[in-house]
Order: C-alpha cells, then structure tokens, then sequence
C-alpha cells in the first residue's frame, strides 16, 4: 500500500521528524532560489585573509533568536571543511527537553548552525528552535586531515 508523504512525515512521536521536515522544505526552498551557475561558489567576505588554516580551527558560538549561529572560518579553506558541532544544553537537569544542533550550510568560508529543542508531548513529540544564548561548540577540518 502507498504512504503520502515524506519519511519525515511518517515518523509519529519522534521530534527529530519534525526537525527533519523543516531542513527538507529549506533546502528545496534554498534550490529554487539559486539563481548562479552550476558549480558557482559563494563569494569570498573581502575582510577574510586568504590562505589554508593551518590546523583544525575551533570556536564557541551563541545562538540568536532563531536558534542559528554563523561561524566565519579564521581563514578559508580551499574547499568545504567537515564541521563538527555540539550543543550545550541550558537546561542538562530537565528530562523531559534535550537540543539537537544541525549543519544548515557549510562553505569554503563559514558554516551555519540551527539548535532545536525537543519537547515531549503526549503521544507524539515537538522540536522547535531553542531562543538566543544556547552555546554551539563547532570545529572544521579539512577533509583530507586525519
């Protein structure tokens, strides 16, 4: 039998379907915008120094009223870096909530963070993004570095 829907939408009680759904819908909305040529990247900021990091380059970030936050590499990289990213969550004695941190964007010259916070819900489950000042502990490597 024939299901409508995304997966996302299938998973009932599992908040992270929610968070799913909404990258979903902004990443088709982000392809229907990109008006460039294939293969065109993203500008460079003219304030960035060009030049390969030398190592891994890491920072804390705060979170703004939507949940994001945007790291600018110190120097950028000659290709998108892996990025790796953890919430702190504001709240660790609360069982009930927990935050989640997903990639939005990743270029050659920063990265983009959204936060969300779960919510449980009698009989299914609700994550929406988390207010200003939750802290993001992110790094970026490039992706030929062990």
């Amino acid at each position: 039998m024939a299901m409508r829907g995304s997966p996302a939408r299938r998973i009932v009680g599992n908040p992270l379907g929610g968070v799913l759904g909404h990258l979903d819908q902004r990443a088709r909305i982000a392809g229907r915008r990109q008006t460039g040529q294939p293969g065109e990247q993203d500008p460079l900021p003219t304030d960035v120094i060009v030049g390969a990091p030398a190592g891994p380059a890491a920072a804390v970030l705060a979170t703004g009223e939507d949940g994001r936050a945007q790291w600018v590499f110190p120097a950028p990289y000659a290709a998108p870096p892996v990025v790796q990213a953890t919430a702190v969550d504001p709240c660790p004695d609360d069982d009930d909530r927990t935050v989640l941190v997903a990639l939005e964007e990743v270029t050659a010259w920063c990265a983009v963070v959204r936060v969300w916070r779960t919510r449980a819900r009698r009989g299914t489950g609700v994550a929406e993004p988390v207010g200003a000042g939750v802290r993001v502990h992110v790094m970026a490597m490039n992706a030929g570095s062990g």
